[in-house]
């Protein structure tokens, strides 16, 4: 997941990220919108994007969701946004795969 993405955002942009998590997630959520049996894809997008785990992976899943259910462009769009900008520093994702500063470790017996 680190090499997907040069950084993960915190602050302004990362809280515009979650913002954009959770609005993809909303519209996932939506009564109605589910045709078929996209019910459970959606589900579980959206469930992965408000937590963050698998961002790429869940904005991808949304995408198809969405899409299926011949959506107006703008919807569809979003959730490609989110696969191209990434989950932010306020996600699963960035506590899983984000940069870590490695302590000084001591020695076992000293």
């Amino acid at each position: 997941m680190q090499r997907l993405f040069v950084m993960f955002p915190d602050r302004g942009p990362g809280v515009g990220l979650l913002w954009l998590r959770l609005c993809v997630a909303a519209a996932l959520c939506m009564p109605g919108t589910h045709a078929g049996g996209w019910l459970a894809l959606c589900l579980l997008a959206a469930a992965m994007l408000t937590l963050g785990v698998l961002t790429p992976l869940a904005a991808l899943m949304a995408a198809v969701g969405i899409f299926a259910q011949q959506a107006p462009w703008p919807q569809v769009v979003l959730p490609l946004a989110l696969l191209m900008l990434g989950p932010g520093a306020y996600s699963l994702d960035a506590r899983l795969f984000g940069r870590r500063l490695l302590g000084r470790r001591h020695p076992p017996f000293g």
